[in-house]
């Protein structure tokens, strides 16, 4: 009895020994193909084949420039601010002429917040909603946008166009307005009207008297010629909403970035990020913004990490533009068709 049952199990487990042992095999040759796969996946090809079916924007929605008399608003998505803080940036604007709303939720604050969720989509959409608001310049950036955006109708903007100023986290904003075909502006906002160079060109902006920015060229620029729309801002906005509803579409544009505070890895890991989603792929042209108070660390140089990200995609670069976190911080009218010409004496970025 006793060896009969060791010869029933040994005649059990031997097979499923022997299956494991296939199975393993396979999974492990499977394993090799996948790789190989993979491998020959991740190319430009691929790339190419993954965003043929996303369709290029060409609307170009452009609000009406602004003139003496108009209403402007003030609006608050992001970080708190007081009213000492605004009062600078909105005397500025009523200097030119202009008539000052504040959004209902300016002046609260909701921890760094300025208010609830609640009260921010509620004072934004409001003066989305005011037929006679012109133009709504953010109080100031820091986080908060995104929290807010899929509870706020835009559809309005379409049909009533308003100029949308800001920078850092407002990056969402520009985001939506552009993927809509709207124009947007990315300049300073009012708790920072602090230098007249930002001042007076955001003013030209606002009133259509701004042509283009141009710099000398330098080493990291990249020669060549390219028309496309002016999309983008801060990196690691762009990089936030990556998957989500609110994405960037890049399809033959031209990318402006720009960053504050971060560490040279995070940028270089945020780039990668729009290198491999296929992002870079059908860039027409990469205009390199302001990077300030970034850290170095044990990594390469800041230049070398966004160059090799962007160098082999044959495009031009124009690289030190003065506008992001830093003064001045020349405004860019985002959305709008440009064209970048970068030869052996200057970059120019003309918007037409």
């Amino acid at each position: 009895m006793k060896s009969f049952s060791i010869i029933k199990i040994v005649l059990l487990v031997f097979p499923l020994l022997f299956a494991a042992s296939c199975t393993k095999e396979y999974i492990e040759n499977e394993y090799i193909t996948n790789v190989t796969n993979i491998t020959n996946l991740y190319t430009s090809e691929y790339y190419s084949n993954f965003l043929s079916t996303q369709q290029e924007i060409k609307e170009d929605i452009r609000p009406v420039y602004l003139k003496a008399g108009d209403t402007v608003a003030i609006i608050a998505t992001s970080n708190a601010v007081t009213q000492s803080e605004v009062s600078n940036g909105k005397a500025i604007l009523e200097s030119w002429g202009l008539k000052v709303v504040e959004a209902d939720n300016l002046y609260n604050q909701d921890g760094r917040y300025a208010g609830t969720v609640a009260e921010r989509v509620e004072g934004l959409q409001k003066m989305i909603d005011n037929p006679n608001v012109k133009a709504l310049i953010a109080a100031r950036g820091g986080y908060g946008c995104a929290q807010i955006v899929d509870k706020v109708d835009f559809y309005p903007l379409e049909r009533n166009p308003k100029w949308i100023v800001g920078y850092s986290d407002l990056t969402v904003l520009h985001s939506i307005a552009n993927n809509r075909g709207l124009e947007t502006i990315h300049g300073a906002m009012a708790t920072n009207f602090s230098n007249e160079t930002s001042v007076s060109n955001l003013k030209k902006a606002l009133f259509g008297n701004y042509q283009e920015v141009s710099i000398i060229k330098n080493s990291d620029c990249i020669e060549g010629t390219a028309e496309g729309r002016l999309v983008g801002g801060n990196l690691s906005i762009i990089y936030s909403l990556c998957g989500t509803y609110f994405d960037y579409n890049t399809k033959n544009a031209i990318l402006f970035i720009e960053e504050t505070g971060e560490y040279y890895y995070a940028i270089d890991r945020m780039l990668t990020n729009l290198r491999l989603s296929g992002k870079l792929s059908y860039l027409k042209g990469v205009v390199v913004g302001q990077f300030t108070n970034v850290t170095q660390g044990s990594d390469k140089p800041l230049n070398e990490i966004i160059l090799e990200k962007v160098r082999d995609l044959g495009i031009p670069v124009m690289y030190g533009v003065q506008a992001g976190h830093g003064s001045p911080n020349l405004p860019l009218y985002m959305g709008r068709p440009v064209k970048l010409e970068v030869n052996s004496e200057k970059a120019v970025l003309t918007f037409q």
